[in-house]
């Protein structure tokens, strides 16, 4: 039962202190003003994350202790979770530079996969991947995991440009892996974190919706990315389960890489924001946040059903879900 009451505490504790602490925001001038680069029309106050993320972690440590659950790895996740919200806060305040900002990250990821080892070492072994050797594969995959998990926690933060657009993409997340839990796919930690996410993020929705009246800031979209790379390797030794995962972010993966990758070709600054990505175009064609959000969302309503059917049929689900994404990216980049 208290794992049902402590999200529900924690959606209306959210609700309170976002109420409180947006006017507060705005009085301070901490907002984000529009600019030429922009999708919005009025100063919003943002950093909003340093309210949300403290309260996950807080929810999440006091369901995990009243379980006996919490051991060093998610003690470790705990940790940087809030270290990455009190640093992108600081850069939401100042502008860290941005190799400051990846060193920081790079270092937390990495002291993060060092309790992955036992879940990597069972997945080369079940899976019965070799690469030259055993040694070497094992830090060819930590490798990877670690260029991975770094995007995610990226990603994270250049896509989250649209009123609701992060908030509706960790509802959805949240959701199928809640599912997942039900039917045995994850561990039970995940399973309780979806519940604390889910509220934590349906209590911010409401002031982030469009029109927004708050956004996360740094400080809420990179240890949100953070997250949820955690829990993707975290199902690393269930290969379903992380197939099922990768689809349901397929879209914010594809969006943010080739946008990316267009930046580079064309030879501009990756680190410096912009407005390129494709829900953005449309915003500057005239559709509204809500109009475009509404879209997204359908394609979320798929791709869940693809994650789910993935258990079954996981390559046709992948590329149904690849088809449905770069059809609607057409979409936005044609439409007029």
């Amino acid at each position: 039962m208290i794992n049902f009451v402590i999200p529900i505490i924690l959606y209306f504790f959210c609700i309170y202190a976002l109420k409180k602490m947006i006017p507060v925001f705005k009085k301070k001038s901490f907002v984000d003003k529009p600019s030429y680069r922009s999708n919005h029309k009025s100063s919003v106050p943002k950093g909003l994350g340093i309210i949300i993320i403290p309260s996950i972690i807080l929810a999440t440590f006091i369901t995990f202790n009243l379980q006996d659950s919490l051991d060093h790895k998610w003690i470790t996740f705990l940790i940087s979770s809030l270290l990455l919200s009190l640093v992108s806060f600081i850069d939401d305040i100042i502008n860290l530079p941005a190799k400051s900002r990846l060193m920081f990250q790079s270092i937390v990821v990495l002291i993060s996969i060092f309790f992955f080892k036992e879940n990597i070492v069972l997945f080369l072994e079940f899976n019965g991947i070799v690469f030259i050797n055993e040694y070497f594969s094992f830090y060819l995959l930590v490798f990877a995991i670690f260029i991975l998990w770094l995007w995610i926690i990226n990603l994270f933060n250049f896509m989250d440009g649209m009123d609701g657009i992060t908030s509706i993409q960790i509802v959805v997340f949240s959701i199928l892996l809640n599912f997942l839990g039900l039917l045995n796919k994850v561990g039970i930690n995940s399973q309780y974190l979806s519940l604390i996410l889910l509220s934590a993020f349906l209590a911010f929705y409401k002031y982030n919706k469009p029109p927004a009246l708050a956004f996360l800031g740094d400080s809420g979209s990179i240890p949100l990315g953070y997250i949820v790379g955690f829990i993707l390797f975290d199902s690393i030794t269930k290969f379903e389960t992380f197939f099922a995962l990768i689809i349901i972010l397929l879209y914010y993966f594809l969006d943010s890489t080739i946008t990316l990758i267009k930046r580079f070709i064309r030879g501009e600054n990756i680190f410096i924001a912009h407005s390129d990505h494709f829900y953005q175009k449309m915003i500057r064609k005239g559709k509204s946040h809500s109009q475009v959000l509404k879209i997204i969302s359908i394609l979320w309503f798929f791709l869940g059903g693809l994650s789910l059917l993935s258990f079954k049929l996981p390559l046709i689900s992948l590329l149904s879900g690849l088809a449905l994404i770069i059809f609607l990216m057409i979409y936005f980049q044609r439409k007029i």
